[in-house]
Order: C-alpha cells, then sequence, then structure tokens
C-alpha cells in the first residue's frame, strides 16, 4: 500500500493543470480546423501558462498558487474566446480584456515595488504607485493595439490572414477603458494578494546584485527640503542650470511660451494654449522653488517641449506631426520625472525615470484617444470624429498616432538614456 503524500496538490494547482490541458486541447482544435488564429493564440496561450513553473525552477521565484491561476485562468478565457466568443458574446471580450489587464497592472506593480524595496534609489510612495500602475497599464494597452495594428497590415501584404484580430473602433477604444478598469481593480484591491510575490522578487533581486548597495539604509525620500544644495545632490540635480548664459536662454524660451499662451487664448486655441501652460508650469517651477532666477531648465528641453508650438511661428506642417507632438509629449514627461525627485519624496534612478518616460508617453496616447472619445460622445465634439471620414478611417488614423507614439517614446527613452549616461561620464571625469 503506497504512502500517501504529505503535500497533497492544491486545488489551485490542479485546476490551473486542467485549464492547462484545454488549452492544449483548443490548440488541437485549432490544427484540425486549420484554424490559424487558433493556432498562434493557443499556442503562445499555453507557453506563458509554463512562465510561472520556469521561474520556480530557474530562478527560485515562486508567483504562489493564486497568482498562477489568476493568470493561467486569463489565459484560459483568452484562447476560449478565439474559437468564437469573441464575436458571438458581446461582452466576453470585455470581461477577458479586463482580466488580462489586472495581470499587466500586477505585474507592473509587482515590478516597481520590488525595485523600490530593493534600491535606495528608488522610493516610490503609494500614492505615485497608484498611478504608475495606471500609466504602465494603458502604456501596455496601447502597446498592445499597436502590435494587432502591424500584425493585421504585415498579414494584409502577405495575403494571410492576420492572427491578432481588430474589431473596429469602439472595440479598441473600449479595450483601452477596461484596461483603466483593471488597472484601478489592482490599485485598490490587489496589491495586499501580490505583496509576497513582492517580496520574494525583491528578495531574489538582492541575491542577484548582492553587494551592489552602499551600505546605505532603505527608506522613502521624505522630508525633503527644497534648497539648491539637496536639490543638486541627486542624480537629477545638475538638470536644473544655473550659469548666467543658459539661465537668459532659457527665460527667452520661457517668455516666448508665455505669449504663446497668451496668443493661444484670444485665437481659441485652447488645446495649444494647455500644451503651452503645462510647460510653462514645468519652466517656472525650479526658478519659484529655490528663488533663484539662475535655476531654469535647460532651453534645448524646454524647445523640444514646445516643438508644436514653434509649427504656428515658422509654418512647418512637419512640426505638427504626431510623431514630434509625442516626442514633445516625452520631453514633458522626462521634466515631470526630474521636478518629481526634486520637489517630492518621489525617487527615482535615471533608468528608471527612461523607464516611466517611455509608459507614460505611450498612456498619454490612450488617455487622449479616450478623452477625445467621451468628449465627442457627450460634447458633440470633433477631435476624434471628423467629418467625411468613416471609423474604419478614423481608426486606421488612431492606431497610426499610437504606432507614433510608441516610437517617439521609445527614441526619446534611448536618448535620455544615453544623455544619462552621458552626464555621469563627464562627472566622473570632472571629478578626476
Amino acid at each position: 500500500m503506497g504512502r500517501r503524500s504529505e503535500n497533497p496538490p492544491s486545488f489551485q494547482y490542479v485546476l490551473s493543470r486542467l485549464l492547462q490541458l484545454t488549452i492544449s486541447a483548443i490548440f488541437v482544435v485549432g490544427l484540425v480546423t486549420l484554424n490559424l488564429s487558433v493556432i498562434v493564440n493557443a499556442a503562445i496561450a499555453l507557453g506563458v501558462t509554463f512562465v510561472p513553473a520556469i521561474l520556480q525552477r530557474d530562478y527560485r521565484l515562486s508567483l504562489g498558487p493564486w497568482m498562477t491561476l489568476w493568470i493561467t485562468g486569463a489565459l484560459f478565457l483568452h484562447t476560449v474566446g478565439m474559437l468564437g466568443l469573441y464575436h458571438d458574446v458581446w461582452w466576453y471580450d470585455h470581461v477577458t480584456h479586463t482580466l488580462s489587464a489586472t495581470i499587466v497592472a500586477g505585474v507592473g506593480y509587482v515590478t516597481a515595488r520590488a525595485v523600490d524595496e530593493w534600491s535606495d534609489a528608488i522610493y516610490l510612495p503609494p500614492r505615485f504607485m497608484s498611478v504608475y500602475v495606471l500609466l504602465f497599464t494603458l502604456g501596455f494597452g496601447v502597446f498592445w493595439e499597436v502590435t494587432e495594428f502591424v500584425v493585421r497590415i504585415g498579414a494584409d501584404l502577405l495575403g494571410l490572414k492576420a492572427v491578432l484580430i481588430q474589431y473596429g473602433l469602439e472595440d479598441t477604444l473600449l479595450d483601452l477603458l477596461f484596461d483603466v478598469v483593471g488597472a484601478v481593480i489592482v490599485a485598490v484591491f490587489g496589491t495586499g494578494l501580490v505583496s509576497t510575490t513582492t517580496e520574494r522578487l525583491a528578495a531574489r533581486i538582492g541575491e542577484h546584485r548582492d553587494g551592489a548597495r552602499d551600505g546605505g539604509e532603505d527608506g522613502p525620500a521624505a522630508g525633503r527640503v527644497t534648497t539648491r544644495s539637496d536639490g543638486d545632490s541627486g542624480h537629477f540635480g545638475g538638470f536644473v542650470s544655473d550659469g548666467p548664459a543658459k539661465a537668459r536662454a532659457s527665460w527667452a524660451v520661457t517668455v516666448f511660451l508665455g505669449a504663446a499662451a497668451i496668443g493661444g487664448v484670444f485665437a481659441g486655441a485652447i488645446l495649444t494654449a494647455i500644451h503651452v501652460g503645462v510647460v510653462l508650469v514645468l519652466a517656472l517651477l525650479p526658478a519659484l522653488a529655490y528663488r533663484d532666477l539662475r535655476a531654469t531648465l535647460p532651453w534645448p528641453v524646454l524647445g523640444l517641449a514646445s516643438l508644436p508650438v514653434f509649427s504656428a511661428v515658422i509654418e512647418q506642417p512637419w512640426l505638427n506631426s504626431n510623431l514630434v507632438t509625442y516626442v514633445a509629449v516625452a520631453t514633458v514627461v522626462l521634466v515631470i520625472a526630474v521636478e518629481l525627485n526634486l520637489f517630492t519624496a518621489v525617487t527615482m534612478s535615471p533608468r528608471f525615470a527612461v523607464v516611466f518616460v517611455v509608459v507614460t508617453t505611450m498612456a498619454t496616447a490612450g488617455l487622449w484617444a479616450l478623452g477625445r472619445w467621451f468628449a465627442g460622445l457627450y460634447l458633440g465634439t470633433e477631435l476624434l470624429f471628423e467629418p467625411g471620414h468613416t471609423d474604419a478611417e478614423i481608426e486606421t488614423a488612431l492606431m497610426w498616432e499610437f504606432l507614433h507614439a510608441v516610437v517617439a517614446g521609445v527614441v526619446a527613452g534611448i536618448v535620455f538614456e544615453w544623455g544619462f549616461r552621458a552626464r555621469r561620464v563627464t562627472s566622473r571625469d570632472t571629478d578626476g
């Protein structure tokens, strides 16, 4: 008579395995029916379900039975939907997308919180973390919509059936809306459920990077005093200029922005005035906080952040393109990251600031799309629903805008990372 196992499989483990078997069966159905969409989606879903086991085996990082079931369940529902439920049941896509968004939000939260707990160079207060989870989830949602769009274009060029399907403009916008819902659910209710995983990941990072700490104590950068000496001591203190020549150039750009904001209001260009107003506030904040007119943002940064405004002055249409607009957005986000470090309890390393820039640039495109959609539905504006254009044409234009946002965010992130590294090298050479 065999001896009973001391640790029988948990209910969550057994259910996860049953869902994996079902996904495998759906993959076989796809092969039998020669349905490429089902084959590809089932294969990817099945592969992802093994990620928790791989993390446990190779990195000794256990996600726990409930999180494993959470991930496997979301992938199972998505795979089942490829059999026709996405098309036949109107609410099915909303449920699966919300569930998938909670997983993305959970990954964003766990990763950021684990790095926060491990690194002395990063401190993300709870309120900021909630905002970051929302931005991370929505940014990933925009990236996913771009992925579907690129796959569709590639399939059309090759004469194949797209394996990732977009069901129209309303479906895309609803996907983004339920991305927000999923992020809010995790931010409000789900952080406690992943706290154990966060601690395990932080411990594994610490083991992997053992010896990287400088011996300082962990903890928030709370209680900062906004003085020049304190700001200059951080990663971003040198970002604020204090030389007379640089300050004069920055103030010249700032005065131009002030005139542009006033002109935009009188001309009825409210959106332009709002954009300029945001840049103007960010430009004035260092001088006000430090009570020093020489404390200014670099004038090239102010220029990049204001690129779309210059299109009205020099009449160059390319300055008003989506790509240039989102480069300006990425620059604004970088300035926000720097000023959060200088004037609040938030502390970011340069690398995390770059991640924040990329994620927030993509998320901004999603928020702007949702804002225009709601304004069109409830206020009758034409910001999104342009007269004379079909929904398909508007959707295609929106996808190209999202693609430009992704490209601008990634390129800006690479450039900013290079800039931070160059400044560190220059600083070391000067100190040496």
